[in-house]
């Protein structure tokens, strides 16, 4: 009896210490319904990105739609539809792989699907005819980009999808699992969608949030090519308002400000991919010849991820600047004790945890002499028995400073803040500037 008493308090010690110590992962009871509903919805999704070059040229409404369709007995077993944003990007998650065939078209007369003579394009094959997708091997995610045209629809496609409406409309039939991915779309910080609580809901629900509320990368002005673009990009459970001051204090007539808001509780891999596609989706449209990256806390592994994709793997030579606030290189304690212990585990809590093969990986190829990273950190410790001494309130000091972060980085700066206050002090904001502006052409 006595061994079982021991065991239940070590059981309730454990879980008691997570929900006390680290509220800005665990929130309550509901929390986990909401994630556990997300996770069972959508956590074994195949993942098509979908980007239509010349959506922008068309100012009716452009619709990307996957369908998945059965051509041997010529049956639609399940479709969905989106209603493109700027940038003409798309991210669909269907459950098969098989037998998915991927389409846009320019609505010309609002009737919410495909009408002959309406511009539009379906993937096909080098030697022409509609093809499905295909992932490579292991993969649950591919890409593919396409052009509005006046492609011809494939025999039987429409006879196939009118027998799966059965008389109802494409709203009544559509899965509505398909991401608006916006691409240079002119946003406002006070805009509900971008609040304090989105960015709470990207952590818990992640895949209900971007369909609910779509992810990209966002600018606050229009284009300007005589100003270089920042694009500022938040950490966990955060949100764009996190860099408001930030944003405020840059010199305007030099720069201008994009920031990233993506679900921070999906893997941090397809947040990396999501931002270096639409990167380079970005630069094809604008040929811009300089962008700097600022990132947050979780945020800086994403960005550090995405620069091994877009510099070092991809080969470009447009990013020279990145700096980074208080970001668990090393990954985070409470990371790891959720993985352990929480009925469900957050995505991104798997690539947080120490050890991690996102983060034993994360390093193996080095920035230093194609894009300089500063590093900026905070010491402003409070007394926490799941972390060491010198922390930030959040995250400790020595996550902060992994050595091959360190050895990586251009320079490394700490300030006495805690993890949010450094983002609103006047002397790490100073930093900033004077990074950005010293490297400034």
């Amino acid at each position: 009896m006595k061994s079982l008493l021991q065991t239940r308090r070590r059981f309730v010690l454990k879980h008691v210490a997570i929900a006390v110590a680290l509220p800005f992962l665990f929130n309550g009871c509901s929390n986990f319904r909401h994630l556990d509903a997300d996770l069972k919805r959508h956590g074994n999704d195949y993942r098509i990105r979908v980007v239509i070059e010349n959506a922008d040229d068309y100012k009716l409404p452009v619709r990307a739609a996957v369908v998945e369709w059965k051509r041997d007995t010529n049956e639609v077993f399940s479709g969905d539809q989106v209603e493109l944003a700027k940038g003409g990007a798309v991210i669909f998650s269907v459950k098969s792989p098989l037998h998915q065939y991927v389409m846009a078209y320019s609505d010309t007369n609002r009737s919410d699907r495909y009408d002959a003579g309406e511009p539009m394009w379906i993937l096909t094959a080098q030697g022409g005819g509609a093809v499905p997708v295909s992932f490579a091997a292991g993969e649950r995610h591919t890409m593919v980009r396409g052009r509005l045209a006046r492609t011809p629809v494939p025999d039987g496609l429409r006879e196939a999808i009118d027998r799966f409406l059965a008389g109802r409309t494409v709203a009544e039939s559509i899965s509505r699992r398909g991401v608006r991915f916006s691409l240079g779309e002119i946003a406002n910080l006070d805009d509900p969608r971008f609040a304090a609580t989105r960015g709470e809901e990207g952590l818990w629900s992640p895949a209900t949030m971007a369909i609910q509320n779509g992810f990209g990368i966002y600018f606050l002005e229009p284009y300007d090519p005589a100003r270089i673009p920042v694009i500022f990009i938040h950490g966990a459970a955060g949100s764009p308002q996190d860099w408001r001051l930030a944003m405020e204090r840059l010199d305007r007539r030099r720069y201008q400000c994009w920031f990233y808001f993506y679900p921070s509780g999906g893997r941090l891999e397809n947040a990396a991919e999501a931002l270096n596609v639409g990167t380079k989706v970005l630069h094809d449209r604008y040929g811009f010849r300089r962008l700097d990256v600022v990132a947050h806390s979780m945020g800086g592994l994403v960005a550090r991820r995405f620069l091994d994709k877009n510099v070092i793997l991809g080969g470009s030579d447009y990013i020279h600047t990145f700096v980074t606030f208080s970001s668990p290189f090393t990954g985070h304690e409470a990371a790891a004790m959720g993985v352990k212990w929480s009925p469900s585990v957050v995505p991104s809590w798997r690539d947080m945890a120490a050890g991690s093969d996102f983060l034993a990986h994360l390093f193996d190829r080095h920035l230093k002499g194609r894009v300089n990273h500063h590093l900026v950190y905070g010491h402003h410790a409070k007394r926490s028995f799941l972390m060491p001494g010198e922390n930030d309130g959040t995250v400790s000091v020595a996550s902060q400073l992994r050595p091959p972060a360190k050895t990586d980085a251009a320079s490394v700066q700490g300030y006495d803040e805690d993890h949010m206050s450094i983002l609103q002090a006047n002397a790490p904001l100073r930093r900033l500037d004077a990074i950005l502006n010293a490297a400034a052409p």
